[in-house]
């Protein structure tokens, strides 16, 4: 499938289930769930730069131009501050059930269908969440003719990964986005290389990470650093 084109700037909007991705990161490392959490800056502008030219030619910019962020401010205070430093608006999600359940979903999807029409036209919607109840509102977005990046957590639906656009790597973000301070992040410009040296917790939380989503195997489905300079082209539903 050929590239996105006729595009200067991309216009985005992100919204992070913090619960969600911050849960399975524990899981994987705490050190890269805490990064996540305490660093929100860092992952934001590696979105920004990740992968322009695989999907959209040379020359263009992403402009994130709204971040959203639903956290449940019972259990994720200490985080709070740090994302709104990294000007996001943080919508306190908390408990509304014995068992915990929070109302993250609907939020994000309110949010989502409001700005389907707001004065700015946004052309990527990119959600970091791995809860396939979002397949409906990919869906949505794709026949308002939006492209739709995911950060597909742990085990991801076939549906769900089949709705989105694009699907951005689970280990690629480990490595890449939440690497150490210690790397050079002034000399962070997107390259999709894979040459940076991400911190070693991080590396080896990637070699836990599986290899393969939805049953396809990694080099088959998903799109990886390497490919950059192959100048293979990725296709929906293929992560990046």
């Amino acid at each position: 499938m050929a590239r996105f084109t006729g595009f200067d700037e991309v216009y985005s909007a992100l919204y992070v289930d913090f619960d969600n991705i911050f849960t399975r990161f524990l899981e994987i490392d705490p050190e890269a769930a805490r990064a996540f959490g305490a660093a929100p800056y860092r992952w934001v502008r590696w979105i920004e730069n990740h992968a322009l030219r695989i999907l959209y030619g040379e020359g263009v910019r992403r402009r994130i131009l709204k971040r959203m962020c639903y956290l449940n401010p019972q259990r994720y205070q200490e985080f709070r501050n740090s994302f709104i430093r990294s000007a996001f608006q943080v919508v306190d999600c908390p408990p509304l059930t014995s068992r915990g359940k929070t109302s993250t979903d609907i939020h994000l999807v309110m949010d989502c269908m409001d700005d389907l029409s707001h004065s700015t036209k946004f052309d990527e919607f990119i959600i970091l969440s791995g809860d396939a109840d979002f397949t409906p509102l990919l869906i949505r977005l794709q026949e308002h003719a939006r492209r739709t990046l995911v950060l597909s957590v742990g085990y991801s639906s076939p549906a769900y990964t089949a709705a989105a656009s694009w699907r951005i790597r689970e280990d690629w973000f480990l490595q890449q986005a939440l690497r150490d301070d210690r790397d050079d992040l002034d000399g962070d410009t997107g390259d999709v290389s894979g040459k940076s040296v991400p911190h070693a917790t991080l590396v080896q939380a990637a070699a836990r990470a599986p290899e393969s989503h939805n049953g396809c195997a990694d080099r088959g489905d998903a799109f990886s650093a390497d490919d950059a300079d192959s100048g293979e082209e990725p296709s929906p539903g293929n992560a990046w």
